[in-house]
């Protein structure tokens, strides 16, 4: 187990009683970031087909754009891939998952406002695979048809289409690991934990990881509220064994023999923010809540993960709030946990 940042040493009395309460001012916030853009399916692939690339564009020299007709999700899923610096030899791939300002026709990753991907994997060597979509799922297989997204198995088109078409098309190694921020954290590693055969690494940029409970119940409607939706469409009833099937607490041991990366800051403003941006109120305010939750979930996971064998790395930063200009400082801490996952 390897620690970023400055340790704390809190009761896990005080610990259960501070998350809850921040888990609900998180809950409380967390609606107003939830976007409602349009959107709109491309073509159906047909019930029998098989999942295949049906379009390679050459956005850039070291950028590819796929469309990947998937029958799991009964439609074309936009996947951008960038490629390694040097492809001399084979290479692991990164499955980079956005969060829930994700749009449904580009990946926030690929945003040098944002994510900034494509300058930061400039000199790296594995493969960037970053689906477009995903925003209110968990990256979940949905049990009904989402009201507004429709059919919805990400899951399966993650963790069973899209690996074979990737190694297939791309000079890869075999060696894979999924990260995602905010909610996408909470999907990439609910996905290693229940595809653990598929994945090397997992990491987690300011996610919150309960899902039980009636907290967990609250976080998690308030992840999948985009489009009217609810958490008993995604999993059924609340209790059911979808719901301890997801539950990250309940299966921390699926990550054993992994290197996992979770970090957080603390919900204070730190390098990044400055009284003369545009929207410092509301980045200070409800970024700092929800990065204040996100910092006690992690301290829960990392824990949990810890007693059970899980080689954990808790980046645990003195600043931060829930924001770009933090996951992008966090990609480059979480580098070489990756890139020694991947080898």
């Amino acid at each position: 187990m390897t620690s970023v940042g400055t340790p704390r040493r809190i009761s896990t009395s005080t610990r259960l009683r501070r998350a809850a309460r921040a888990l609900a001012a998180t809950a409380a916030v967390t609606v107003i970031s939830v976007a409602g853009a349009p959107f709109s399916l491309a073509a159906t692939p047909s019930r029998d087909a098989q999942p295949s690339i049906v379009e390679t564009i050459d956005v850039t020299d070291r950028l590819v754009l796929l469309q990947v007709a998937s029958p799991a999700m009964g439609r074309d899923v936009p996947v951008n891939v960038i490629v390694p610096a040097d492809r001399s030899e084979a290479r692991g791939v990164y499955y980079l998952l956005d969060g829930n300002s994700g749009q449904v026709d580009t990946t926030n990753w690929l945003d040098p406002r944002r994510g900034n991907a494509e300058e930061f994997f400039a000199d790296k060597n594995a493969y960037v695979v970053m689906p477009v979509g995903g925003t209110g799922s968990l990256y979940s297989d949905w049990e009904t048809d989402h009201p507004k997204f429709g059919k919805t198995k990400w899951e399966t088109f993650l963790t069973e289409e899209l690996p074979p078409l990737i190694d297939a098309q791309f000079d890869t190694n075999g060696r894979n690991v999924i990260g995602g921020i905010s909610s996408g954290a909470q999907g990439a590693l609910m996905l290693a934990s229940r595809a653990p055969d598929l994945y090397s690494g997992a990491v987690g940029y300011s996610g919150c990881y309960l899902t039980e409970g009636p907290i967990g119940k609250a976080l998690t409607d308030l992840v999948v509220i985009n489009g009217m939706a609810n958490s008993e469409m995604m999993w059924g009833p609340e209790g059911s064994e979808p719901w301890h099937e997801h539950d990250l607490f309940r299966n921390a041991s699926a990550l054993a023999g992994k290197k996992v990366y979770l970090s957080s800051g603390n919900g204070l403003p730190g390098p990044h923010e400055s009284l003369n941006h545009q929207g410092i109120a509301q980045t200070v305010v409800v970024g700092g809540l929800l990065e204040a939750g996100s910092n006690l979930c992690t301290d829960q996971l990392a824990q949990a993960l810890r007693d059970s064998g899980v080689d954990v790395t808790r980046s645990a930063q003195p600043v931060g709030v829930h924001a770009w200009p933090y996951w992008r400082d966090e990609l480059g801490r979480s580098w070489p946990t990756i890139e020694a996952a991947l080898r």
